[in-house]
């Protein structure tokens, strides 16, 4: 495994989740290597620079990443993360249902399992989704919902789709959701996991899908155990380009730092594709508690 040499600049790649501990993916540009830096119960700080690089590329039959072979530089107003070459390369389009065109790679990628799903976030925002099989539950964790429930397993993604789109179709389920929406809901609204099955349930009795799966709980895969009550979570306010703490978990993109007590959630996500600098053992931003408006419901 790479050793990072601590407070090196690398290229924030992307974050996931192996064997159930949270890591982000680090790329070294000089060396060429990616890094898996697990973050839960270590004590590091993050600070984001202003200069963007493509994060590099997947092979969907493999699932490896690798680092851009041609070190791109991207603009800073890039829509995208990765650069022609390895968009080509990976050859991925997640609404691959609306494209024009679809990969060779990706085409074959299509025809391997897949399972449809319902994401819970809140009792008044669950969204439905495909994943291949091949992931298992990576998915659902990259994506940050609280709690799942597998309502389909198909033979391919074309038979998973026309279930997911009925899903979307109907009143009270949802096909996208923004980053902030969900950063929102972490820190203003309360999880309890029974809470949870009764709304998953409630949507699966609605919709008559029979077969489906048992409610997992994905509290775990973040925390190490339960989540944190909202009233211990906050947003940290005036710190856009420096994080840091003990890390206690990572629920999809975002990182969650203990302070004084206190846990600050701060959504990286947005920071994909950004040179970093990764302080381990160091605390470099101090954030201060404020005032919280709870919502219970």
């Amino acid at each position: 495994m790479m050793r990072l040499e601590n407070g090196r600049t690398v290229v924030l790649a992307g974050h996931g989740y192996s064997n159930t501990d949270p890591y982000l993916l680090l790329n070294d540009i000089e060396e060429g290597t990616q890094y898996r830096f697990a973050v839960r119960g270590k004590t590091f700080s993050i600070r984001k620079g202003t200069r963007r690089r493509c994060i590099g590329r997947f092979n969907l039959e493999t699932r490896e990443r690798t680092v851009c072979p041609l070190g791109v530089a991207l603009l800073a107003d890039a829509k995208d993360a990765m650069c022609p070459a390895c968009m080509e390369a990976t050859g991925f389009n997640p609404s691959f249902y609306y494209a024009d065109f679809v990969s060779p790679q990706q085409r074959m990628y299509n025809l391997t399992p897949h399972f449809v799903y319902l994401a819970y976030f809140s009792p008044q925002h669950v969204k439905a989704g495909i994943s291949s099989q091949t992931r298992g539950i990576e998915r659902l964790l990259e994506q940050g919902a609280r709690a799942a429930r597998v309502v389909g397993r198909f033979e391919d993604a074309y038979a998973a789709r026309e279930l997911e789109a009925m899903l979307c179709a109907q009143p009270g389920v949802l096909e996208t959701m923004r980053a902030s929406k969900k950063v929102e809901l972490l820190a203003g609204t309360r999880y309890d996991v029974a809470e949870a099955r009764s709304a998953l349930d409630a949507v699966v009795a609605r919709l008559g899908l029979e077969g489906a799966e048992p409610v997992q709980d994905l509290s775990p895969y973040y925390f190490g155990g339960p989540s944190p009550d909202c009233h211990a979570l906050q947003v940290p306010v005036g710190f856009d380009d420096v994080c840091g703490g003990l890390c206690t978990g990572m629920i999809g993109g975002c990182l969650v730092f203990e302070q004084g007590g206190m846990n600050y959630i701060v959504s990286v996500k947005e920071w994909e594709s950004y040179e970093v600098e990764l302080l381990e053992d160091e605390v470099a931003c101090e954030y201060e508690l404020e005032p919280q408006q709870i919502a219970l419901f």
